[in-house]
């Protein structure tokens, strides 16, 4: 059965995509799915298009459905996708310098 899940990802992105000039970063991603690899294989076939890059999940899980968020933001994406049974919803890229 499909539920919503939370995810924290590690991506790779294209020089440029970003106007920080970061092409590595995290980001949360809301959509539905039946299980964390069900997830990640939808969000890596989104992101392609971009020529983006799934490089790790740090953290994923399936979002309950009484679950309240302070983070507005997150609560955003959770009531979009509720809404939408397609959706997958990017949070913000937070992108790192590399060592």
């Amino acid at each position: 059965m499909e539920q919503i899940w939370k995810l924290v990802v590690e991506v790779l992105v294209q020089p440029g995509d970003m106007s920080s000039g970061l092409t590595k970063g995290f980001m949360n991603v809301t959509t539905w799915a039946d299980s964390v690899e069900t997830a990640r294989d939808k969000l890596g076939n989104y992101i392609q298009r971009f020529h983006w890059r799934i490089l790790s999940i740090e953290d994923a899980r399936p979002i309950v459905d009484d679950e309240e968020f302070e983070d507005e933001n997150m609560a955003d994406m959770v009531t979009r996708t509720r809404t939408n049974p397609k959706a997958i919803i990017l949070g913000t890229f937070h992108g790192y310098k590399e060592n």
